[in-house]
């Protein structure tokens, strides 16, 4: 009888160690699953970003940007002008560059922005933490914060 109480209290003992055993691996798997998966999440956040903390074609103003924009256009370098915008519009304003020089409308197409531009030259103040401007001949301008750099978003 002793022995047989002997045998059930260490068969206790293993059960119980087993449930906390068993308990812990099921916490620790769960917390290791939350952990794995906040760790994937911010992987793909900063390999979302990375284009954006890595871009550094513009200005440190919206000003900047658009001149600098301007001056690559008089220049033909429309693979360095489409750059000044966001990146999801860099492919169709390269393509609206090269399509408008190829139909001579290229000054036509530069011409209000430039206008505009010279305009607001010595206005420094009005860029000034703006992201939209328009003009009285309604051109519009848009322009979004990048880390690094002001990119234009729709002219």
């Amino acid at each position: 009888m002793a022995r047989i109480k002997k045998i059930l209290k260490f068969a206790g003992i293993v059960v119980v160690g087993v449930i906390i055993l068993l308990a812990a691996l099921w916490y620790g798997l769960s917390w290791f699953g939350e952990w794995k998966f906040a760790k994937d999440i911010k992987q793909i956040q900063e390999e979302t970003n990375r284009p954006y903390l890595e871009d550094t074609y513009g200005g440190k103003t919206p000003q900047e940007t658009l001149q600098l924009f301007v001056a690559a256009v008089e220049k033909g370098d429309f693979d360095l002008a489409s750059k000044y915008f966001v990146l999801s519009k860099q492919g169709e304003w390269k393509r609206k560059l090269i399509g408008a020089r190829a139909a001579n409308k290229l000054e036509t197409l530069l011409k209000p922005v430039k206008e505009e531009n010279e305009k607001l030259k010595n206005e420094e103040p009005l860029w000034e933490g703006k992201n939209n401007f328009v003009s009285g001949d309604a051109v519009l301008f848009q322009f979004v914060k990048y880390p690094k750099v002001w990119k234009i978003k729709e002219i």
